[in-house]
Order: C-alpha cells, then structure tokens, then sequence
C-alpha cells in the first residue's frame, strides 16, 4: 500500500494521529522521535510494498553519509554526491540502458526513491565538515516520515529536526483546525478536481494525436489535472503532518498566476525549486564563478547555472528526450526572463512593456506564463507528438 493510493491507508493516518494525540498526555517531547520512528517503522515493514528496500536505502544513505564526511573526509562534494546518489543513478540509468539484471533493478528500485534521494542530498550538502552526525532515529524519520514519504514536499532536516523537537508541543487546538483545513482542501483537489479532470476531459483526448483541437485540449488538461492532482497530495501531507505534529512545508501557492519563471518556481512545488536553487544552481554558480574566463560576465555565469540546474530536473525525472526538452524549456524561459531583468536594471525601464499600466503588465506577464508553462508541462507529460 502506497501513501494516500487507498481508503485503508487514511484509516492508518487515522490510526497514527489518535496514537500521537493520546502519547502527547503521558509522554515528554524526548519522546516524541521514538513515538513516530515506531509509526514510520509499523508502516514500512506492514503495509509499504518495499519496506526492506527502504531500509536498506536508510542504512547505506546513513552510514555513506558517515563514511565520506567523517572517516575519509572527502573533500569534493560531488564525489560524495555521486557514492550517496549511486541507488538512484542505477534506476535512472537501467530504465534508458538496461545494462543489468532485472532482479537488481527489482532491488534497488522502488517508490519514494527519487524523494528519498532528495533529502538524503539535501542533509549532505548541509552538513558542516566535522559536524556530528544527526542521530540515526532523527536521520531515519526524516527520510521516512510516512506523509511524504512518496512525493514529498522535499523537507530539510534542519527544519524537520525543529519540528521533531517540539513535536508533542505542536498537537495543539490551532494546528488541528490548520491540518483538518489542509487535509480536507488536498482531498477536494486530489479526489474531486483532478478526478473529473481526468474523467471529464483530459481522457476524452487521444494522447499523440496531431490534431490542434486535441493537442489544445491535452495540454491545458494535463497542467490543470497535474496541479489539482500533485496539490492534492501536497496538502494532505502538509494537512496529516500538523494533526501528527510536524511542520510540513507548504508546496504549492496558486502557479496560475505567476507573472515569471521565478514566480512560477515560487509557487509550483515550492519545496523542489528551493531545492533545485540551493543545491544545483548555487553550487553551479560558484563554479563557474571561479573560472576566469567568466569573470568579466556575471549573466552569462547565471544564465549557464540556470539552464544545466533545469537539464539536470529534467534527466532527475528519467532519460526520455521529452523530459530532457520539458527540462530545457524550463530553463530558457529563466535565462530569457534573467536577461530580461537585467537588461531593464541596465536601461532603467521596462524594455517590454514601456510605460504600460502595471495592471495591464500583470494580465499579460501571467496569460503568457500560463501559456509557457502548460507548453512545457505538456511536452513532459509525453503525451506531445514529437
């Protein structure tokens, strides 16, 4: 059983948050970790499909994370990266190549691996040389924590760890009502918007087919059913965290009415742009800041850094050409719009839209983003004739 797939798995959050409510009046928030480990433990190893693979992911992603910080202090992140991200890599790889045998790809590959790696990069880079290692009990909920165990949003230890440490504090009357009202706005999304979407009109269309008409109808389907659906799932989490007393990030923030590409980034699984941005294009940056070639040319250091952090979303998602492409555009609609911003800075006015009435720049700047963004989603969704 996969999180929020079945009836039976809201029975267990169910379950889950009564026991949580009832530790709260006979335990301390020492105690609060080990209450959730048993939780996240009891759902793994009953009712998740793979739960040893998970596992075992934990104890290589835990013990990697030791061995090349603290025993042989390997200096280049990018080689630690590559060692922790090494079960992910193989997926990826064996799903383009197929270059070894199915029973390890069935081993080695299995739902929640690509979040899983999210967060197991995220605490790496955050981790200071020389720094203490997190608790294993701390480390293991944070992968593990069944709300967002699938699809996330992609939290940080560091705020997890806050949340953690104030868990039983948290199961209180305010953030019951904010969890119910979250809870209860995914379940609209997931089991009634997106639901008729696909019902009522994403699935009357013929995927790859070349008529306009039909090309229209499953592009602008698809970004709507994609929000509705992935929302969904975001605020349910968010919503089962607050009643179990976790802070869960907020992922989505109305997209449809981003006026840019950043803007876009800022309310469209807010939790991956953050981290797209701090771990991608930062390090990218600072790179490239270092070559003396690209000294004297701040834009085109950003615009490089921009366009290979989107590249490397695409290739995160798989090696298919339209996830590569989907991945591309992404990234030219933020270098042409990072270019943009610079060249108004450097005139002193709007280069575009000149002395336009703002209202009238809002309306425009958010129907072409609307527009940009359901061209790229769709070439994603592979359902574009290319």
């Amino acid at each position: 059983m996969l999180p929020f797939s079945s009836f039976e798995f809201f029975i267990i959050m169910a379950m889950f948050i009564g026991i949580m409510a009832g530790a709260k009046f006979f335990l301390s928030n020492k105690y609060y970790k080990l209450v959730q480990a048993v939780l996240n433990l009891i759902f793994l190893t009953v009712v998740y499909p793979h739960p040893y693979h998970f596992l075992l992911l934990i104890l290589y992603a835990y013990f990697g994370t030791y061995l090349v910080s603290d025993v042989l202090k390997i200096k280049k992140k990018f080689v630690g990266i590559v060692i922790l991200l090494l079960p992910m890599l193989l997926v990826k790889f064996d799903i383009r190549f197929h270059f070894y045998p199915y029973e390890l790809n069935k081993i080695i590959s299995f739902a929640g691996l690509s979040y899983a790696s999210f967060r197991i990069i995220g605490y790496y880079m955050d981790k200071a040389p020389g720094e203490k290692m997190t608790d294993f009990i701390t480390y293991f909920n944070f992968l593990a924590f069944t709300p967002t165990l699938l699809i996330g949003p992609i939290d940080r230890h560091a705020r997890f760890k806050v949340s953690q440490d104030n868990g039983f504090n948290n199961i209180n009357s305010e953030n019951v009502i904010i969890g119910i009202n979250a809870f209860v706005k995914g379940l609209a999304f997931k089991y009634i918007f997106a639901e008729a979407i696909d019902r009522y009109w994403m699935g009357h269309y013929p995927a790859q087919s070349k008529d306009l008409v039909d090309m229209a109808h499953n592009m602008y389907s698809y970004y709507f059913y994609l929000f509705f659906d992935f929302a969904g799932y975001s605020f349910m989490a968010l919503g089962i965290g607050k009643l179990m007393g976790m802070n869960v990030p907020l992922n989505f923030n109305n997209p449809f009415v981003a006026v840019n590409p950043q803007d876009f980034w800022r309310r469209f699984h807010i939790s991956l742009g953050d981290w797209l941005k701090d771990y991608f294009f930062t390090p990218l940056y600072m790179f490239f800041s270092r070559k003396k070639s690209l000294k004297k040319y701040p834009l085109t250091r950003q615009n490089i850094a921009l366009l290979l952090t989107f590249m490397l979303m695409g290739c995160w998602n798989g090696f298919k050409f339209y996830y590569l492409l989907s991945g591309f555009l992404f990234g030219l609609y933020s270098v042409v719009h990072n270019t943009y911003v610079v060249e108004c800075k450097k005139k002193g006015r709007d280069i575009m839209f000149g002395n336009m009435d703002p209202r009238a720049i809002k309306v425009v700047s958010i129907f072409i983003m609307f527009n940009l963004v359901a061209v790229a989603l769709y070439i994603f969704s592979g359902k574009c004739p290319l």
